[in-house]
């Protein structure tokens, strides 16, 4: 005879995210105009920028493209990459701090989300500069900043379809699918940044401002969320 389990009622409970509502609905619809854009009006660019992580003949091939990074097709996949990271940061909340979201309207706490990103991304651009200024490394500087922009768009359009999916399923669980994605993606970034100029490179040097830089502001943004 099968017994209750309230364990696996509690389980399914807390796997749940909110449904979805109009501002959701919204920043999906405008993700996807977004993307559609993207894809009609810079489909070669957009191709070797998500090829290029995990291929070094399309990274030359993207060099040889011009300095995409100074170019229209960046401001507009940097916008979908920052919005996209934005949302999953959001269901994040709704699903670990939802004592957050209930403070803030939602589109508030979407916009202020976005503001700290984008904030957060132009203050590792200036810390790269002053990096690569300092262990005198000028000529990886936009090497360095090409591989960010390329790791950032490659997780942010492999991350949309899963929002999509966990926020008109309310499953959060689906997100966890997505996270050997980014580990691979993140993993090649690391990899492809110790490439720059290995023998140049102080690994322990490395090692410190990559922890301190990429990881530590994220983890200490995720502390200040959970306190609240």
């Amino acid at each position: 005879m099968f017994t209750h389990n309230p364990y696996s009622e509690l389980l399914f409970e807390t796997s749940l995210i909110g449904r979805p509502n109009n501002w959701s609905v919204i920043i999906l619809c405008a993700l996807l105009l977004l993307l559609t854009l993207l894809v009609t009006s810079f489909r070669n660019k957009l191709y070797l920028t998500l090829r290029a992580l995990y291929s070094q003949r399309f990274y030359a091939q993207l060099l040889r493209e011009g300095r995409i990074i100074h170019e229209r097709v960046a401001i507009f996949t940097l916008l979908f990459d920052l919005m996209t990271l934005s949302f999953g940061a959001l269901l994040c909340m709704e699903r670990f701090a939802p004592k957050v979201v209930d403070a803030f309207s939602y589109i508030g706490l979407y916009g202020m989300t976005f503001a700290v990103l984008l904030a957060l991304f132009f203050f590792q651009m200036l810390v790269n500069n002053i990096y690569t200024a300092l262990f005198d490394h000028p000529k990886e500087y936009n090497a360095m900043y090409l591989y960010k922009y390329i790791f950032l768009t490659n997780v942010s359009f492999v991350l949309f379809p899963f929002l999509i999916l966990a926020q008109f399923s309310g499953q959060f669980v689906v997100l966890y699918a997505y996270i050997p994605f980014f580990l691979v993606d993140f993993g090649l970034y690391l990899y492809k940044l110790m490439k720059i100029n290995p023998q140049k490179i102080n690994l322990f040097q490395f090692f410190v401002y990559f922890c301190t830089l990429e990881i530590l502001p994220y983890v200490l943004l995720g502390k200040m969320v959970s306190m609240y």
